[in-house]
């Protein structure tokens, strides 16, 4: 039986090997233009948001678009965010390609340090992050933090009753197992809270569930609070499964975030 990190080696390559596939499927007409760039940064929720440590402006957003197409200094087309991850950051539900439309620009900022380390082995992106400047880092997610994008429909079958064991562990998690509640993390409904915890509502299962292995397993293990290998660890596959098809469902608001002192601080 292949262990958890040779199944990571395979689908990593598997996801290289079909990059051109999915590159074929991608409409890149759909990225947004300078003006959607330029109205997304009249809220302050979004400016928090998007806020790693550049002021957020239309120049920063410009070169993360410019990133996002594959117009990295030290890359090309083959390093193409969209390719993957889609014109609007969408990603799909392979498993492998998360959704990273309005995800905390600092998480996101700090997944491409670590993939660039190697403190996130992958073998797409670390090679890909490893190519990035510091500030192309942080444009590139500075610029999906502040993008909007429908939600696909979740596809497949789950179990009401799985689903609702979902619900409980991220409203209140398991007292015998020891499973501390996600929100007391994500937030209310999974929205996430800014800068270092994305949110987990409408994010798809299948990378959910994936991630929850590795971090189990312990080849992944780099969450900003350090809990999330020690959570895994006492979770069952059903318990993984159970609260990330539940999220998968979620449709939920960001919860309104009023700290523009902070978000305007020099």
């Amino acid at each position: 039986m292949r262990t958890l990190v040779q199944t990571l080696i395979a689908t990593t390559a598997a996801a290289a090997i079909g990059l051109t596939m999915v590159a074929s499927a991608q409409n890149f007409e759909e990225a947004p233009g300078a003006a959607t760039l330029e109205a997304s940064l009249q809220s302050d929720e979004t400016l928090f948001n998007a806020r790693v440590n550049q002021p957020v402006d239309d120049d920063l957003l410009e070169a993360g678009r410019l990133v996002a197409m594959g117009g990295a200094e030290n890359g090309g087309s083959g390093m193409a965010c969209i390719t993957c991850h889609g014109a609007q950051g969408e990603g799909d539900g392979s498993g492998a390609f998360p959704r990273l439309t309005g995800q905390p620009a600092w998480y996101m900022y700090k997944q491409l340090v670590d993939y660039a380390s190697g403190d996130r082995p992958n073998r797409v992106m670390t090679g890909i992050a490893q190519r990035l400047t510091e500030y192309e880092m942080e444009a590139v997610s500075a610029y999906y933090s502040v993008l909007e994008a429908p939600h696909a429909p979740v596809l497949g079958q789950i179990d009401g009753e799985l689903l609702q064991w979902g619900a409980q562990l991220g409203a209140a998690g398991s007292t015998e197992a020891g499973i501390p509640a996600c929100v007391n993390c994500h937030g209310p409904n999974g929205t996430g809270l800014a800068p270092s915890v994305p949110y987990l509502a409408g994010q798809y299962a299948r990378y959910m569930e994936y991630q929850l292995q590795l971090w189990k397993e312990g080849v992944r293990d780099n969450d900003p609070l350090n809990v999330m290998s020690a959570i895994a660890q006492k979770m069952t596959r059903e318990d993984m499964r159970a609260v990330s098809d539940y999220y998968a469902r979620v449709r939920a608001e960001r919860v309104q975030d009023d700290r523009p002192d902070i978000v305007n601080a020099e």
